[in-house]
């Protein structure tokens, strides 16, 4: 594989972790992916990421996280029915979107977003989002 340009970026909330190596790189692209997680016996996740952009090499490494964790990896955007908002992290041509399920509301996301992009690196724009 070439090499990879740009900087990379990380996004942990909600306990789960999606990177992203190949922010912007010449490698071959990858996603959509989706990493989920949920309280045991509940029917909605409590939290899902969505990875768009990347590198194929990015999915196979979170592909390896997500089931470490003992969350759900598909090969496709989070279900987005019943969320009630989101955090998008996006650098350049990558995306990732952290869902957050009906246990949080939107002005407690939207307040997390805002205190997550005072923080975020140079280049990485951080915003509220709906589904």
């Amino acid at each position: 594989m070439g090499t990879m340009v740009g900087r990379c970026a990380s996004l942990l909330f909600g306990g789960l972790l999606l990177s992203v190596a190949g922010c912007g790189g010449s490698e071959e692209m990858g996603g959509p992916a989706s990493c989920s997680a949920a309280l045991p016996g509940a029917t909605v996740p409590t939290v899902c990421i969505d990875l768009v952009g990347g590198t194929t090499q990015d999915i196979v490494n979170n592909r390896e996280q997500c089931a470490k964790q003992g969350n759900t990896f598909a090969l496709e955007l989070c279900n987005h029915a019943g969320a009630v908002g989101g955090c998008r992290e996006s650098h350049g041509s990558v995306a990732i979107t952290t869902w957050y399920y009906p246990d949080a509301t939107q002005s407690d996301i939207k307040m997390l977003c805002e205190s997550a992009a005072r923080f975020a690196s140079n280049g990485i724009k951080i915003e509220f989002v709906l589904p």
